[in-house]
């Protein structure tokens, strides 16, 4: 059952070992301080515009959960902490409420306590097979939603016993797209990934998105998330060899940002305000996060507060350092790709380079 699963989902992630053993290789972008500085910091303003919203900081808060009963008070915490501070959120994917009348009101709660950012969520693989414009404006009205995820997981597909794993139809969400816009709402929709990225050569075939979720490698891994439930230990054994599969999130934004210039949202392992800000200078236009709210999200609204404040306060002696008073200012700052990630991008064997 969908909200059975839900609720391992959870407690999986709060209880268990489910972090990728490589990292974001947001560490091998460095920053160029600003020795003589030529920033007030009480003047430093980090708001943006996405989607059609102001937010008081460039954060939103990954689709996390939905579609069991214990999901509405993570869900009420996340909406009340960004409603006070004035940033985005994104709801869990919405299957479960589509296919049960009865546990829309685990997604529908944020509206209760948020009239920001709101973004909504279905699966690729759903709506290349069966589903169509009707799944979609359920999903959008269910929420009331500013902007529609759809959320791209071969990887967690494959591992998961129940999941599914024809994602061939990818023009057939195109059309969906496009018939929404005229017919129903016109909306943004957002290609998301779950955590293992997207490559140049997916950005190409997702042009047709108004913007895309990187949701790289380096934070979670839902193929470890996954292998916790898998019960055959034969099959587990080739699983476990995907755990570390992905593209780390530095360079799946690079690797987005080189054939696409639409809105590209930085996430996958987001774990500092000088990571959101290294996002942003990589060609983000805002950063998700997901992980460390969820923990937040299982305590209180007021955790929430304080993990998110961190993060923006964070952000903001960054663009101290560097010398940025707004975010525009914060796009242009230079800086050197080092390391592995640069190894990384000498080394890209097929395609054009980045």
């Amino acid at each position: 059952m969908i909200n059975l699963r839900k609720l391992e989902h959870i407690f999986i992630c709060n209880h268990c070992d489910v972090e990728y053993k490589k990292t974001t290789l947001l560490e091998d972008v460095e920053l160029i301080h600003s020795g003589c500085g030529g920033v007030d910091f009480s003047s430093i303003e980090t708001e943006i515009e996405i989607f059609g919203k102001k937010l008081d900081a460039p954060i939103i808060v990954s689709g996390i959960t939905g579609g069991y009963e214990g999901a509405k008070e993570i869900n009420k915490n996340i909406a009340k902490a960004v409603e006070e501070l004035n940033l985005g959120m994104g709801v869990g994917s919405q299957r479960a409420g589509i296919l049960n009348k009865d546990l829309e009101d685990t997604y529908s709660i944020v509206r209760k306590y948020t009239d920001g950012l709101v973004i909504g969520n279905l699966g690729a693989v759903n709506l290349m097979d069966s589903w169509g414009l009707e799944e979609i404006d359920k999903a959008v009205n269910m929420i009331d939603a500013d902007a529609l995820a759809i959320h791209f997981n071969p990887l967690q597909e494959i591992i998961q016993p129940e999941g599914d794993v024809n994602f061939k139809n990818i023009n057939k969400l195109k059309l969906l797209i496009e018939e929404y816009k005229k017919e129903y709402k016109d909306i943004p929709f957002i290609a998301k990934q779950v955590g293992e990225g997207f490559s140049k050569e997916d950005a190409k075939k997702l042009s047709f998105f108004d913007a895309i979720d990187v949701q790289g490698s380096g934070g979670t891994s839902w193929a470890k998330v996954e292998l916790y439930r898998v019960k055959d230990e034969e099959y587990k054994k080739i699983l476990s060899k995907f755990s570390e599969w992905g593209i780390p999130t530095a360079l799946s934004i690079l690797e987005v940002k080189s054939v696409y210039n639409k809105v590209i949202i930085g996430s996958g392992g987001i774990r500092s305000g000088i990571d959101i800000a290294k996002t942003i200078i990589l060609g983000c236009s805002s950063s998700g996060i997901a992980l460390p709210i969820l923990k937040a999200a299982l305590r209180s609204w007021e955790e929430v507060v304080k993990v998110l404040e961190r993060y923006i306060k964070e952000l903001k002696i960054t663009m101290f350092l560097v010398g940025a008073e707004n975010i525009d200012e914060l796009r242009n700052t230079p800086y050197i790709i080092k390391g592995q990630l640069k190894e990384l991008i000498n080394q890209r064997i097929r395609g054009d380079t980045i």
